[in-house]
């Protein structure tokens, strides 16, 4: 009985300080607000970045160069010629045109496979937090559209990264360049 009782109190604990995380108004961290339904909200997971270490970026800086696209030198930082090749890059293979290296661009580069993959946790915790918050605030519908939108951006990132690092290690066991795209470099 006691261990009963103890149990109830735990739950009723936890219920309080999940409760307690936010204000109605404002969204869990690592999610954003989808829709505002008067004083509570629905909200959906944040995308997460790839994290790029400048081995990364020269590694696309040189497979840029190498297609043609000017990237400036091969130093490991994201300036404005190398972000500007990305995005006459972005454009040829007909991606979403940002600029960053995403991780679409980096599996098409193939490059930074790990580092696209390392993402995929991340993507899966959001997506089961903003679930959480939408559950708590009584909106079941966008808590299956948050959790749903979470693993499927995880199954992306395994993806993109398992080719990207496909790609990547064929490359370095054949000795190979990489293909030229079909079509022409950027003048």
């Amino acid at each position: 009985m006691k261990l009963h009782f103890a149990a109830s109190l735990m739950a009723l604990a936890l219920c309080g300080t999940i409760g307690a995380q936010t204000k109605p108004d404002q969204a869990p961290s690592g999610t954003v607000v989808d829709q505002q339904h008067g004083v509570n909200n629905e909200v959906q997971p944040a995308p997460e970045q790839v994290h790029l270490t400048p081995d990364v970026i020269r590694s696309a800086q040189q497979k840029l160069n190498d297609e043609g696209y000017k990237s400036g030198t091969i130093d490991g930082t994201m300036g404005p010629v190398t972000a500007g090749a990305v995005r006459k890059y972005q454009q040829r293979k007909g991606l979403k045109q940002t600029g960053a290296l995403d991780e679409t661009t980096l599996s098409h580069l193939n490059v930074g496979g790990g580092h696209v993959m390392a993402t995929a946790p991340g993507d899966i915790g959001r997506g089961a937090k903003a679930a959480g918050h939408d559950i708590k605030e009584g909106h079941p519908i966008a808590a299956g559209k948050a959790l749903g939108k979470g693993v499927g951006r995880a199954g992306k990132a395994v993806g993109e990264g398992t080719k990207s690092g496909v790609g990547e290690g064929a490359q370095k066991v054949t000795g190979q360049k990489p293909k030229e795209s079909t079509s022409p470099p950027p003048k």
